[in-house]
């Protein structure tokens, strides 16, 4: 059996066994490190591994502020970096409505991407770019403004569909109303619709495949146009071709939908050249070089939507559509911006035919009869109409009780509303109830109650027939009452003298 000893001498003592240890766990440094030792004997640790940064990007284009064409190609453009390489670059957008991020493109390793837009109308459209690094850190940057994708003309119109994307209401109550039906295209022989209306069939000799467009049709009457551009006349069809629209509310029994003459004398093609008040953005054939709108002939210049709508009252749409601010628009809330269409002569005198205003000239009856004080706005809402009920429905903002509280009775048995009286069918579209009732109520609100016959109404000047700035007694009284000379009139009982004074409660005189 082997024995183990401890060997002999005295063990290290514990300061010798110390420096015995660190002059190990020096060498062993040295030796990890190379040279481990400074200048000063000092030992340097090893250099921290490095830092990974993310990487950086820089969105260069689209930018904002423009307009694309839908389907176009739009050039993305971007520049990105990183401390060691940016692995790829993924591209979407945002838009109005659009309720999360649309990918464009994933993995782009270049610099650029052409990217060919939706074929559909977007708004407030922004490019979002974001670059990934190997350690799947990104960064992304964003247009900086908004940009639009929509169709517009060169003149910068975007029709009133690009309108009624932000502004639906409006648009809704625009398309009840009879501003859009101006002007009505005729597709493959199917005649258009009306929302409250119709105009059933054409002039006697004719089917809707002679038909180009309709002029009209929304609540008074309606023409036509031939498939050269050319509207049909009397004179030289031989026929009538004035469509009446049927007439329910005037009268007892109204007034049924008839067939008229219209130009009866005229043997030549009649050009149509009434764009400016029937279409939205008409150029003449001498602002627009020559041309024709469907290349017809008859068609004396173009237009960029058929109807009043939008953009006839707010000027071309793209800027505004792009930037979404309202400095961009028009809006013009004077009587005059009504007045460039409810009008018809440049002095602004009441132009009259037959016995009756002539139609569509309301800014006229106002300045005339001293109203010019009055804006439309102050009693109509410019996008609803008055017709089908929609004077109740918002299309009159304002009654004369708004204005006239204390002087809203009369002495008469019946009640009757201010605008009977004040508003009486003075004007003529269509029809003529009787020789004293036409189909529209005048804007002359002023009443002549003086002993004096209908013509007291009108003058002769300049070779044209004008109205003062009042009507007649008859004009008032014989929408009810019949005249008892001629026999026409309303069929209450008969008055007992031709004219009838007017009297409100407050106060005993006749005049208005």
């Amino acid at each position: 059996m082997t024995t183990l000893r401890r060997p002999r001498g005295n063990p290290p003592s514990p300061p010798a066994l110390r420096k015995h240890i660190a002059l190990i766990l020096a060498f062993s440094v040295a030796s990890m490190v190379g040279c481990g030792d400074d200048d000063d004997g000092t030992i340097t640790p090893p250099p921290p591994p490095p830092v990974d940064n993310a990487p950086t990007i820089t969105l260069t284009a689209p930018n904002g502020g423009v307009a694309y064409e839908l389907g176009a190609s739009v050039d993305v453009t971007w520049t990105a970096a990183d401390d060691n390489a940016v692995t790829g670059v993924d591209l979407t957008y945002t838009a109005r409505g659009v309720t999360s991020p649309v990918a464009i493109s994933t993995g782009e390793t270049g610099t650029s991407f052409s990217w060919t837009v939706p074929s559909e109308d977007l708004y407030r459209v922004r490019v979002q770019a974001t670059a990934r690094d190997v350690a799947n850190q990104t960064a992304t940057d964003a247009s900086d403004d908004m940009f639009a994708i929509i169709h517009a003309s060169a003149r910068g119109y975007v029709t009133s569909a690009g309108c009624a994307d932000c502004h639906e209401n409006n648009y809704e109550d625009v398309l009840a109303s009879g501003h859009p039906y101006k002007m009505n295209k005729v597709v493959d022989g199917t005649p258009p619709t009306y929302p409250f209306s119709e105009v059933p069939n054409t002039p006697v000799g004719f089917t809707w495949d002679d038909i180009s467009w309709v002029i009209g049709g929304y609540g008074y009457k309606a023409r036509f146009i031939d498939q050269e551009g050319y509207i049909l006349v009397t004179g030289l069809t031989g026929v009538d071709v004035q469509y009446n629209i049927p007439r329910p509310e005037i009268t007892d029994d109204g007034l049924p939908a008839t067939w008229g003459a219209y130009h009866a004398t005229d043997t030549e093609p009649k050009p149509y050249d009434c764009g400016a008040c029937h279409t939205t953005g008409w150029q003449t054939l001498e602002e627009n070089g020559g041309l024709h709108q469907d290349d017809l002939p008859g068609m004396a210049g173009t237009w960029e939507e058929p109807g009043i709508m939008c953009e006839e009252c707010h000027g071309p749409g793209l800027d505004h559509v792009v930037s979404q601010a309202s400095a961009d628009i028009t809006v013009d809330e004077s009587a005059e911006a009504c007045g460039s269409c409810h009008f018809r002569d440049s002095e602004h005198r009441i132009e009259a035919s037959g016995g009756f205003n002539r139609h569509h000239e309301q800014y006229d009856e106002l300045i005339s009869a001293g109203m010019g004080i009055l804006e439309c706005g102050d009693c109509h809402d410019p996008h609803t109409g008055v017709r089908y009920g929609h004077a109740e429905e918002g299309g009159i903002t304002a009654t004369c009780e708004s204005c006239h509280e204390d002087n809203t009775s009369n002495a008469h048995l019946v009640p009757v509303d201010c605008v009977t009286c004040h508003m009486s069918r003075a004007t003529k579209s269509a029809v003529k109830v009787n020789e004293f009732q036409g189909d529209v109520r005048t804007h002359i609100f002023a009443i002549n109650s003086d002993a004096v016959a209908k013509d007291a109404m009108f003058y002769e000047e300049d070779g044209k027939t004008f109205t003062n700035g009042f009507v007649t007694l008859d004009m008032v009284c014989y929408q009810c009452h019949t005249d008892p000379i001629s026999g026409e009139g309303g069929r209450r009982a008969r008055s007992r003298s031709r004219y009838l004074p007017i009297r409100h409660q407050e106060s005993t005189t006749s005049s208005v």
